[in-house]
């Protein structure tokens, strides 16, 4: 299971800020924690309490572990690869406000690893369910990918004691980042599942809360 740190910013001012270098996508985070210069990390980009999340793989460049007053705190130096230049101009337009999500989400991803398959004319792919929130998940897969608004059945096996989930979803975006290739996708239905979708989502979210304090 591949590790993702979340780097939260508390406002987009703070986001802002952080942003050393457009041109060559660096960017700052005020902690050090167990990151050291030359590692790949695979980020999750949070903002205060907006609901927006984005998913970015990057190299420690630098460290500055001494800080030098509060205006150059001890923190990352991160340069984000080259096939998320797209990810880290939105990132920039976030801040800058010059971009909004389209739909707001009414509940955060939760990162989760779930068995899945999903059914393309005439036969079944196997995937993995790497986030959920209640009207929808990410299926990260090396088989076929189906383009944006095109629907699809998912089964979801959630635990080994659980019977599988079955949901009717279409495509809202597509990764073709080879170390996150899938699909972000919208679970319209049947009523049933998307019940026990949300119920999956408020288990995740206390086993989060948990670790947390764990």
């Amino acid at each position: 299971m591949r590790k993702w740190t979340l780097l939260e910013y508390g406002s987009r001012e703070m986001l802002l800020k952080s942003i050393e270098d457009r041109e060559n996508l660096v960017l700052f985070y005020p902690a050090v924690g167990q990151m050291q210069a030359g590692h790949l990390v695979d980020l999750d980009i949070a903002v205060g309490e907006m609901n927006v999340l984005f998913p970015m793989r990057a190299t420690v460049i630098a460290r500055r572990t001494r800080p030098r007053g509060t205006s150059k705190p001890r923190g990352v130096y991160l340069e984000v690869v080259a096939e998320d230049k797209m990810r880290f101009k939105r990132l920039c337009e976030f801040a800058d406000e010059l971009w909004e999500p389209g739909v707001r989400r009414s509940s955060p991803r939760l990162r989760t690893e779930l068995r899945a398959s999903y059914f393309i004319p005439k036969s079944y792919h196997q995937g993995t369910i790497q986030n959920i929130c209640i009207e929808g998940l990410f299926l990260r897969t090396d088989g076929p990918l189906l383009s944006v608004g095109q629907g699809l059945f998912v089964k979801i096996k959630a635990s080994t004691l659980s019977s599988w989930l079955g949901l009717e979803c279409r495509v809202c975006w597509i990764d073709p980042v080879e170390s996150r290739r899938g699909m972000g996708l919208y679970c319209f239905g049947p009523k049933r599942a998307l019940k026990r979708l949300a119920a999956l989502a408020a288990r995740t979210r206390r086993k989060m809360a948990l670790r947390s304090l764990g």
